[in-house]
């Protein structure tokens, strides 16, 4: 009979004639902000002071706090905190109490507004900390509910904005390596001078087969490089090779013989001293044939492989491979492999000068082999770093320079730069260098491995690499922003 009585005053005084203000907002103050990562937790903190507040007794306020990122996507809904007049407090209570009443979802404070008393309600709210807190804003929302359990406003308040100061952008500064600049270009180039004689002979006859054309070739070789001005010649060298047929000792002294008569032909025709010219043979060139076969695709490819490199004995390695498919393969490669192994190499050495920017920056496109690293690296800081033209000198200083640690950690800078962070990383470990330690830090910051980044930095700092120094300290202050 009680609980029926409650039930029909509840009702009558939901039904009262007061209405509900817009809005408390204007009488609630919150301060005392705090906002840190505790763990994998962001954990906030701020007072609701509600010293102001002067709630009528029949309404409820509803102080929901949300955290949202500026387009909404990322939000974060906490429990909320109900603030009540005196005689809704009373009313809520009871119906709690007799299981009359639930909320949606229970709320993390429930008390009631003391007027003209000071009030304050400490707030401590966590959620899984993520890096758009720094971008995001807590609200508190408000809804009151007044006459008739009706719902009169959903207004919002900015309690904190950003939540988390804005995470620090680092930047990364990728060291760039200025080559030393070389006292002597000491330079040389080698080519192949496929001359044929007759078998078993050494004599050089111009006109046999194609030495014409042969010969009319290392003419315009030699003669292109003693007329550069650019450049002083200071020594040819002759090898010359034999091809693995026949007897090995005659072999070699038909290489011999063949360097010799070459060697004899320069002189006469250019005039060069006996000082200037080296001479060396290396009888039959197994490793030719063997670079031929590897580029080939037949059937006893790698039997033939396997004769070169495992027989030792060069008459046994002939004899296998003579056997080899009942001899045609043995007949295929005399006849259309061996010839070209039979030749004379010559290496010419010169001395190029030095030049200013301007020549080396004609010279990159023609003839880049005359130039140094560090001419080559004055003409690509003439250039914009994202342009094309930067990035193809880098690419000719590797060619020309392949196993320079220099070019090499030059062109890894440049990946990192456009984005090709994985190719800079495999370029860099095999340079144990403080640019390299540096420059390796920064593509792996690019890549997301930070704590690999900073061990690089150190370890780069600690060998007094200023670059360094100054990517790790931009490290260490992006750490602190989180």
């Amino acid at each position: 009979m009680k609980r029926i009585l409650y039930i029909i005053i509840v009702l009558a005084f939901c039904t009262s004639s007061a209405i509900a203000q817009e809005t408390y907002l204007n009488e609630i103050m919150v301060n005392q902000f705090t906002a840190k990562k505790e763990g994998n937790n962001a954990v906030i903190n701020f007072n609701i002071n509600l010293d102001s507040l002067n709630i009528k007794s029949q309404e409820m306020i509803t102080l929901t706090p949300v955290v949202k990122n500026s387009d909404s996507t990322l939000t974060h809904k906490f429990s909320s905190i109900v603030i009540t007049g005196k005689k809704r407090n009373t009313a809520l209570n009871r119906s709690i109490g007799l299981h009359n009443f639930e909320f949606e979802e229970p709320p993390s404070m429930l008390v009631r507004n003391q007027t003209n008393t000071e009030q304050t309600l400490p707030v401590r709210l966590e959620m899984p900390y993520a890096d758009w807190l720094h971008q995001a804003q807590l609200l508190l929302y408000e809804d009151i509910t007044g006459c008739a359990c009706t719902d009169k406003g959903n207004n919002k308040l900015i309690v904190m904005n950003p939540v988390f100061p804005p995470i620090y952008n680092p930047s990364y500064g990728v060291g760039y390596i200025t080559p030393p600049a070389e006292e002597v270009k000491q330079r040389s180039e080698t080519y192949a001078a496929h001359l044929n004689f007759k078998v078993a002979k050494y004599d050089l006859l111009p006109e046999f087969d194609n030495n014409a054309e042969v010969l009319a070739e290392v003419d315009a070789i030699v003669n292109e490089i003693r007329s550069d001005t650019n450049l002083i010649v200071t020594d040819f060298h002759i090898v010359g090779y034999a091809s693995p047929e026949g007897n090995y000792s005659s072999n070699m002294k038909l290489s011999e013989n063949r360097a010799e008569v070459f060697v004899h032909y320069l002189r006469n025709r250019y005039g060069i001293s006996e000082s200037a010219v080296k001479t060396d043979w290396r009888g039959e060139d197994w490793d030719g044939l063997r670079k031929e076969v590897e580029m080939l695709d037949f059937d006893d490819k790698q039997a033939v492989l396997d004769i070169i490199d495992n027989e030792t004995d060069i008459n046994t390695r002939k004899q296998k491979l003579h056997q080899l498919s009942g001899g045609k393969t043995y007949r295929w490669l005399l006849s259309e492999y061996y010839p070209p192994l039979r030749r004379n190499e010559y290496t010419i050495s010169y001395v190029a000068r030095p030049f200013n920017v301007s020549e080396a920056r004609e010279l990159i496109k023609s003839k880049p082999h005359h130039l140094s690293q560090n001419e080559m690296f004055l003409v690509a800081n003439t250039y914009p770093k994202d342009s094309d033209e930067f990035k193809e000198i880098f690419d000719i200083v590797v060619r020309h320079y392949p196993d320079n640690s220099i070019a090499q950690a030059n062109l890894a800078a440049y990946e990192i730069e456009n984005g090709l962070h994985q190719n800079a990383i495999t370029r860099l470990e095999a340079i144990d260098t403080p640019e390299a330690w540096n420059n390796l830090g920064c593509a792996h910051a690019k890549m997301g491995n930070h704590e690999k980044a900073a061990e690089y930095f150190k370890k780069a700092a600690d060998m007094n690499y200023e670059v360094a120094q100054t990517n790790l300290n931009e490290y260490n202050t992006w750490v602190a922003s989180l």
